[in-house]
């Protein structure tokens, strides 16, 4: 697995690839200080995951994140902050199609469950945004990879392709992206997840991220994201 670390606190990358590596002990990390710098290692690497910090020199909140899932809308990112941010600043990022937050605040015990989550394909959110109980209360999740047959499908109540799409719009992939990952149009993609709305009873695609987080569900590694097979943004 390649993961890009950026933050602009060399000690905390080192610490946080240390982690990465006892969690996951062949992953290559690629560290960046600043969003640019970022940006454009993101732009020449095939990565499977992202974890970015929102306070940075040249790209302060959601700025970078933004920029980010301009330039890689396929790849992966984990949103990472020193600040407490309150529900609103939360839901804008997974609405920005962030893969999970965590807070630099929390205890090690809580990094370290939020690092395993999205290195297993999972969203990690803090308790103060799923509401009813906190990350460590929940029960683990299987990790699932919807490409194998029905386990995942019976275990969530949607068929193999809904399966599918879920997995990738948890990894916050948009609709075009997961259109051409799967090999469908995105007319149908649309409806897949008009249906697992409906199916999840919620209202929209951050609230069953956030459904996705409290229930536990882990949907097996992030595939990697080679650059050269981008989809660019456009119309959906």
């Amino acid at each position: 697995m390649k993961i890009l670390l950026i933050d602009d606190h060399p000690i905390f990358r080192s610490g946080l690839e240390l982690l990465l590596k006892e969690l996951e002990p062949a992953v290559v990390v690629f560290h960046a200080g600043t969003c640019a710098e970022g940006i454009a290692l993101a732009r020449g690497k095939p990565l499977n995951l992202v974890f970015l910090d929102l306070n940075l020199p040249d790209g302060h909140g959601l700025e970078c994140l933004r920029a980010l899932k301009v330039a890689r809308p396929s790849l992966p990112v984990v949103v990472v902050s020193g600040e407490e941010m309150n529900r609103g600043f939360i839901e804008e990022a997974l609405e920005l199609k962030a893969m999970g937050f965590v807070p630099k605040s929390e205890n090690a015990e809580m990094i370290v469950a939020a690092l395993r989550a999205a290195l297993a394909g999972g969203v990690f959110l803090p308790s103060s945004l799923l509401g009813r109980t906190s990350a460590l209360d929940r029960s683990p999740g299987r990790v699932r990879n919807p490409s194998l047959p029905s386990p995942v499908c019976m275990d969530l109540g949607v068929t193999k392709r809904q399966a599918d799409v879920l997995r990738l719009l948890v990894q916050g992939l948009p609709n075009k992206s997961i259109a051409t990952r799967l090999g469908i149009s995105v007319p149908v993609v649309k409806k897949h997840v008009s249906d697992l709305l409906a199916h999840f009873q919620v209202m929209s695609r951050t609230h069953l991220v956030a459904h996705i987080a409290e229930r536990g569900i882990l949907f097996g590694p992030p595939e990697l994201s080679d650059p050269k097979d981008e989809v660019m943004p456009g119309e959906e």
